[in-house]
């Protein structure tokens, strides 16, 4: 039970760290239950190596291990996972030393002699069991304030469809007009799940896209193919919400399609297909330009415009961190697709622009100053979007109702 409980106060470290994601959330639970390798051994009737994970070596080299592993990550959050890491780990051994009263060996192997401490209660009192039990809910309780479980460890996609049965169904099934507050994974429509398949990862697709309309090629041309599958940007919804940013990004889109009907069938990039421009294979070639071209905005756009389109919580925001170095009015689209995000994902923006901003740091120095100056420009929602990313980087959500 202490395993577990162990897990769950990791969990929640993960999960309170302000650069909080699925990948320091996962790291912060092996490190609080590093020191449990000592349980295994005694389990396996190996009592020598039972200070194995209780000392400061063990947590040296997870926290090492832990150190390569974000090695790619912004400085600054870099350290952020160090420290957190770190935390986790630390707060097992104090848990087992102040509440378990559980025998410490510090600096196993070369000092063999484990050393106890006075617990806070009384070793095996109910006190304790109840302790256990709110370390083991913890996790959960969190989910109502950060709106993530640890079922994101199975798959983030599972995580995403348990909490939606909590959240406020703010939608309408494309099907059946009953309220929910999921969406097709593949055309964004929202689906509820009496007509949504769950398939591969716990992706939800409506009848349509399991009847193949969404990789189907209709006859009518480009034109008509647009039409149908990017008819999202021209919904209410996406009306509602900002419609400037959805005729944006279905420009984009169109475009590319377009540019890629242009392309003669003879170029190897369509070896092997049916000649028929998709928006799969506008993605790929957009791809496959900016690994030669990275300077093609273009490419950047019609990238980044179908992550949105797909509602991907991964909204890869690095794609378009170059057009917003070669213009910062484009700061406007960022701040756009944050609240985008936000509105159709729950993505705290907060903590997925953070990256971004770090990273735009590097090259314009402050980032605070940039949007500050921003704000004084002649157009207004140049203001507005600074404004929000102002908010943001200060770590204060603006789009929060």
């Amino acid at each position: 039970m202490w395993a577990i409980a162990h897990a769950g106060l990791g969990w929640a470290i993960g999960v309170a760290a302000p650069s909080s994601d699925r990948r320091l959330r996962i790291w912060c639970m092996i490190a609080a239950l590093v020191p449990e390798i000592g349980a295994l051994a005694l389990i396996a009737r190996k009592p020598s190596y039972g200070p194995l994970g209780h000392n400061l070596f063990a947590g040296l080299l997870c926290i090492g291990v832990a150190a390569w592993a974000f090695r790619n990550y912004p400085d600054r959050s870099w350290l952020a996972a160090i420290v957190f890491v770190t935390i986790a780990f630390v707060a097992h051994l104090l848990v087992d030393m102040k509440v378990n009263g559980t025998p410490v060996f510090l600096f196993w192997p070369f000092d063999r002699r484990g050393r106890t401490f006075d617990t806070f209660v009384w070793h095996g009192g109910l006190v304790r069991v109840i302790l256990a039990w709110i370390l083991i809910g913890l996790p959960w309780g969190i989910a109502c304030w950060k709106w993530v479980t640890p079922l994101e460890i199975l798959s983030p996609g599972l995580d995403t469809l348990f909490l939606n049965l909590f959240r406020w169904k703010k939608r309408d099934c494309y099907s059946c007009g009953r309220k929910c507050n999921n969406r097709c994974r593949s055309c964004a429509k929202p689906i509820c799940l009496r007509h949504g398949k769950l398939g591969w990862h716990f992706r939800l697709t409506c009848p349509s896209c399991r009847g193949g309309a969404i990789t189907r090629i209709v006859k009518e041309g480009v034109d008509d193919y647009v039409a149908r599958q990017l008819q999202f940007f021209r919904g209410k919804e996406a009306v509602r919400l900002d419609p400037e940013f959805a005729s944006f990004l279905h420009r984009k889109l169109t475009l590319g399609l377009r540019r890629l009907d242009e392309m003669p069938r003879s170029h190897p990039f369509w070896e092997g297909s049916d000649g028929k421009p998709t928006l799969g294979k506008v993605v790929e070639l957009s791809r496959m330009v900016l690994k030669d071209s990275p300077d093609d905005q273009e490419a950047r756009w019609v990238v980044f415009a179908d992550r949105i389109l797909t509602c991907s919580p991964d909204l890869e925001y690095s794609v378009i961190e170059p057009v917003i170095l070669s213009d910062f009015a484009s700061i406007r689209w960022l701040a756009a697709a944050a609240r985008w995000n936000f509105a159709f994902s729950g993505v705290d923006p907060v903590i997925s622009l953070r990256p971004s901003f770090e990273r735009l740091g590097k090259t314009v120095g402050s980032v605070e100053n940039l949007l500050a100056q921003l704000k004084s420009d002649s157009d207004a929602t140049t203001r507005d979007a600074a404004g929000h990313c102002l908010d943001l980087l200060r770590g204060k959500n603006p789009f929060k109702s």
